[in-house]
């Protein structure tokens, strides 16, 4: 137990010193194993590690959904769909930040990361309102809220992440994030047309207007969105395609998608997005690698035995446990990635969950959850800080400031998830 908080704490302090935080967790959790099992133990876990993990079956949904979003992003999804919410819902009461938030969740069907849903809209929208006269911090808050979409809609990366370490049907887990993901859209919509409506210089009404003509003109746009998104989750809750098969059927419905859209510019974009989609998975690999090693490391040091048994003796109440641990994802947020706050604390709390009767599945939409509000909490909001990137014109605080009321509205959404577990898990139950 000792030489597991010892590691921790070294952990973290590799971090702060700017490791990269996959060489960070293989270092630690090597150490870790030698120090308690011996070399010879310590050796044969990352021998292993390839074989029990990054090499199964399953494994390959995730860089297939990578490759998903890199082929959509390049033939220019994004910007379709953008454009046709914002003809249809540019007049609406804070028109263009309902539009950035309804081509967010369409974008979101075609790729699983909310850093680049994030940016792809922020490029697009923060412009547009900038010109329409919107506050900064609302057109900031937006698109980054906006990007969060993307770890709940499938296809989730973070959705087959918490499959792969818990051993969850990465099917349901997928299907279990529909629900969730259009109510937490209809709530940032609902804020926004509130805040136009008790503040109308933070989000002025478009003047533009345009004919129904034109708005049925864009829908043939958005094809390839319906397309992905609609052989996905069709193919998973028939049980028609399996995970993997839904994610390579994808693949190549978005690669026929930029074929179309490219044409004389498909080789170099096709290119791009294969060498964007690889640099995305290795790295991510690697990351999965380092938990690996790092989670047996806790694993054979005994912590999460011994917080299980802490926590189920304690008879406190299983809702405050609960609590408890959804209080640990939104302070990690503040400080790590997605990816990393997952994979370190899903080996400890999953056992824990499951002892106390509740749903894996309902859980894992709730990490998910977490973790999206994390990606937008001060001082390391990692979303916030892409949004910077992009926009560095618009002050940090600013954004964070324009955040708030997103992370607000996710957190009522987590409330509700909590109370009615149903909404995360009748999906699922209807699955064949």
């Amino acid at each position: 137990m000792i030489t597991s908080v010892i590691g921790i704490v070294f952990l973290f302090l590799l971090i702060m010193l700017g490791l990269p935080i996959a060489f960070a967790l293989f270092v630690i959790g090597f150490a870790g194993m030698w120090y308690l099992k011996g070399f010879a133990v310590a050796n044969s876990v990352v021998h292993l590690a390839p074989l029990g993990g990054i090499l199964s079956g399953e494994v390959s949904t995730l860089p297939l959904f990578i490759l998903i979003g890199a082929f959509a992003l390049s033939a220019g999804v994004a910007t379709d769909g953008y454009r046709a919410a914002r003809i249809w819902l540019g007049r609406l009461p804070g028109g263009l930040g309902i539009a950035t938030i309804a081509a967010s969740a369409a974008f979101a069907a075609c790729s699983g990361s909310s850093i680049a849903g994030a940016v792809t809209m922020g490029k697009l929208a923060i412009p547009e309102m900038k010109a329409n006269r919107y506050s900064d911090s609302l057109s900031a808050g937006v698109c980054g809220a906006g990007g969060l979409l993307a770890s709940m809609i499938p296809p989730s990366g973070m959705m087959v992440l918490y499959g792969l370490a818990t051993n969850e049907s990465i099917g349901r887990m997928l299907i279990a994030g529909i629900i969730p993901g259009i109510l937490v859209s209809l709530f940032f919509v609902a804020g926004i047309v509130v805040t136009a409506k008790l503040n109308p210089n933070a989000a002025p009404l478009v003047k533009e207007t345009f004919s129904w003509k034109q708005r049925f003109s864009v829908i043939p746009q958005i094809w390839g969105i319906i397309l992905i998104f609609g052989t996905i989750f069709i193919g998973i809750f028939t049980g028609f395609f399996t995970a993997n098969e839904s994610a390579a059927w994808g693949a190549l419905i978005a690669l026929v998608l930029l074929a179309i859209k490219a044409r004389k510019d498909f080789v170099k974009k096709f290119v791009d997005a294969c060498v964007e989609s690889a640099t995305i998975t290795v790295s991510l690999f690697f990351l999965i690698l380092g938990a690996y090693v790092f989670s047996k490391f806790l694993i054979l040091a005994g912590l999460p035995q011994t917080i299980s048994q802490t926590l189920i003796g304690s008879h406190m109440p299983s809702f405050v446990i609960m609590l408890g641990m959804i209080a640990t994802f939104f302070i990690l947020g503040m400080f790590l990635d997605g990816v990393t706050i997952m994979l370190l604390t899903i080996p400890i709390y999953y056992p824990v969950v499951l002892e106390l009767g509740y749903s894996g599945l309902w859980f894992g939409v709730i990490v998910v959850a977490m973790i999206e509000i994390g990606l937008l909490s001060p001082p390391f909001g990692l979303v916030a800080y892409a949004i910077n990137a992009i926009a560095p014109e618009i002050d940090l605080v600013q954004t964070f400031k324009g955040s708030l009321m997103f992370v607000l509205l996710e957190l009522a959404v987590v409330i509700l998830l909590l109370v009615f577990p149903q909404i995360a898990l009748w999906l699922p139950s209807l699955m064949k």
